[in-house]
């Protein structure tokens, strides 16, 4: 139906890519963070043309968009809008690897909830 999708490899580099935004917002400044945000929704929006992964990278865009208006970020805040993201994303995986993906997206962000 068309081309094959290795989720293992888009996965973790989404996972990666993630983990670098939000390492980007505590240590960066926000035009810089919003910048790296940005980098990475178009990334997974040109790597997957269409499921969750192209959703993820759309949100990742609009947001990196909002923050980019901000004067500062808030760590926690920002964390709760990713948090956000991927909790509809759920509604929107079609397939078990699709669920899988978001799952891992789901773990990266909570390895950095303040508790």
């Amino acid at each position: 139906m068309g081309q094959q999708i290795d989720w293992t490899g888009i996965g973790m580099r989404m996972v990666q890519g993630l983990n670098t935004t939000i390492d980007a917002v505590r240590q960066l400044d926000t035009q810089e963070a919003a910048l790296v945000m940005k980098l990475l929704g178009k990334t997974c929006t040109k790597m997957m043309k269409d499921g969750v992964g192209h959703q993820f990278g759309i949100a990742m865009i609009e947001t990196s968009e909002k923050l980019a208006l901000k004067d500062k970020l808030v760590f926690e805040d920002v964390i709760k809008m990713l948090a956000a993201i991927i909790a509809k994303l759920y509604f929107s995986a079609k397939s078990a690897e699709e669920v899988a993906l978001v799952k891992q997206l789901e773990d990266a962000v909570n390895n950095y909830h303040i508790v």
